[in-house]
């Protein structure tokens, strides 16, 4: 890939940028991949919620999550920094050339804003960043302690949140889940996540780390971390079966218990964006989950008071079964429409989707990650690095025009054209022109839905059916698990699927 900017450099401006509009039951239990509870600060047990007792209150100064050695901070924002002293304590902050002062309040608690921080440079994704010691100096009735981080480095910090398929760890490569080499490779010192166990410190990614971060993460962060050179750092906060509302922070919602215990604590460490998996426990809500995945998405960028950060979502891959020979072309379904819901978010700014319908599975955990963590990286390396000759993502639906028996369907992301193909495993799509295109339905002015034929015309997909001489609207893929040959443009990225009948999506 070629950066068409000085990407280290770019500043963190959270622009909207124009975003496509829009477009299982199974409760999943799986592993907790969770924030630390209680870091340690140089030394000193650092409290895990910000209304600590004061009878774990010390002078010397404790550091509120996420802050510990070897710290990914964010760049190119006002920074945050705070933690817990003795009440009335001055507490002195001094990083990179910078001192900032605080008094702390009755309950101990003192906050200081760094000025924005310039990002550390790399060569080479394999080179060591240089990094700085944090201190914190704190003084009360004529005594003073000092406290201090160290092997801090300033790059892009992202939040990686969801359930289960995000809080699953990387594996051994079983059936081919990756590319051999991956993690013998894996020698990425700028690039660190944060331990889903107590710990003191973030890790850095070696060959012997690999298996602690999340493999969804790893595979974005690395992607994003290999192009942009610049440090990286992963924040995870996922728990298996969770389902929306556990996340949600506002009104008109309860105060989710998840981002209680596992968002709260870390709200106003400085971030890039997030990256969200979730919704399987979501599927009986079908559309309604758009509202819900559109309050959490304004409620924590609210919370963070960072404006309108990239927000990059996993759009459902398949799941279960194929329908049956013979089943409603009209498709429809929980997964269906949850994938609709998800689609439908798009319309809210600065949002993106890593479309996975082509790598699901019989079980509600397909094994291949490998796709979706690179597909988000596309996401954030066009979108936020300077990437903009990559294309970020498969074909989204945009509109329809009948000619006749024959509906003429145009997409975002498919200047390049579009093809006919079939993916096996972490393979690329085979493209398979002279095969037919799979899961499209028509439907008639009666109402009626029928099986349909698809004809590539460059960027734009020709749906029509024998049965049918007045169509007026089409539908592809919208069914639980669609398999076979299937519709990608020309960069090897899937189709999202679609429907051209109510409920429309909003336009870009």
């Amino acid at each position: 890939m070629n950066c068409d900017q000085n990407c280290p450099d770019l500043p963190i401006t959270n622009t909207p940028r124009a975003v496509p509009a829009v477009t299982g039951k199974k409760r999943i239990r799986g592993s907790v991949s969770v924030l630390s509870v209680l870091f340690m600060c140089s030394g000193i047990l650092a409290a895990a919620e910000p209304d600590s007792t004061s009878a774990s209150l010390t002078l010397k100064a404790q550091c509120s999550v996420p802050f510990s050695n070897n710290a990914v901070l964010q760049r190119g924002i006002p920074l945050p920094v705070w933690g817990k002293s003795l009440p009335e304590a001055k507490v002195t902050v001094s990083f990179e050339k910078q001192t900032k002062t605080a008094v702390a309040d009755k309950d101990g608690g003192w906050r200081v804003i760094l000025d924005p921080l310039t990002a550390i440079k790399l060569s080479s994704p394999n080179e060591v960043p240089k990094g700085e010691r944090m201190t914190l100096i704190t003084e009360l009735d004529g005594k003073t302690e000092t406290a201090t981080l160290e092997n801090l480095v300033v790059g892009d910090v992202w939040l990686c949140a969801g359930q289960s398929n995000m809080a699953g760890g990387v594996r051994a490569n079983k059936n081919g889940r990756y590319p051999e080499g991956t993690l013998t490779e894996a020698n990425y010192p700028g690039f660190r996540h944060k331990l889903t166990s107590d710990s003191d410190a973030w890790v850095a990614c070696t060959p012997e780390t690999t298996n602690s971060f999340k493999q969804v993460a790893f595979f974005f962060g690395r992607d994003v971390y290999r192009e942009a050179l610049v440090p990286i750092g992963i924040v995870a906060a996922a728990v298996g079966g969770s389902n929306v509302e556990s996340w949600l922070n506002q009104e008109p919602n309860e105060l989710g218990g998840h981002y209680q215990k596992l968002i709260a604590p870390i709200v106003g460490y400085g971030i890039r964006g997030m990256v969200w998996y979730q919704g399987e426990s979501n599927t009986k809500d079908g559309l309604k989950y758009q509202p819900k995945l559109t309050s959490l998405i304004e409620g924590w960028r609210k919370a963070w008071k960072q404006g309108d950060f990239p927000f990059y979502i996993v759009q459902l891959p398949g799941q279960g079964a194929p329908p049956e020979e013979g089943a409603d072309p009209a498709g429809g379904g929980d997964w269906a429409e949850t994938r609709q819901a998800q689609f439908q978010t798009l319309a809210v700014k600065n949002t993106g989707m890593a479309v996975t319908i082509d790598i699901g599975h019989g079980s509600v955990h397909p094994p291949n990650k490998y796709d979706t963590g690179i597909r988000l990286a596309r996401l954030a390396l066009h979108n936020d690095y300077g990437f903009t000759k990559l294309v970020p993502t498969g074909p989204l639906y945009e509109s329809q025009k009948i000619e006749g028996d024959t509906i003429r369907i145009t997409f975002q992301h498919a200047d390049n054209g579009l093809m006919f193909a079939e993916k096996n495993g972490i393979l690329p799509p085979e493209p398979t022109p002279d095969t037919k295109l799979e899961w499209l339905a028509i439907q008639a002015k009666d109402g009626t839905w029928h099986r349909a034929e698809g004809k590539i015309d460059g960027p734009e997909l020709l749906v029509s059916s024998k049965d049918v001489k007045e169509p007026i609207a089409a539908r592809y893929a919208y069914v639980s698990r669609p398999v076979g040959c299937m519709l990608y443009n020309k960069d090897g990225l899937p189709a999202a699927p679609f429907r051209t009948d109510e409920p429309k999506g909003s336009r870009k």
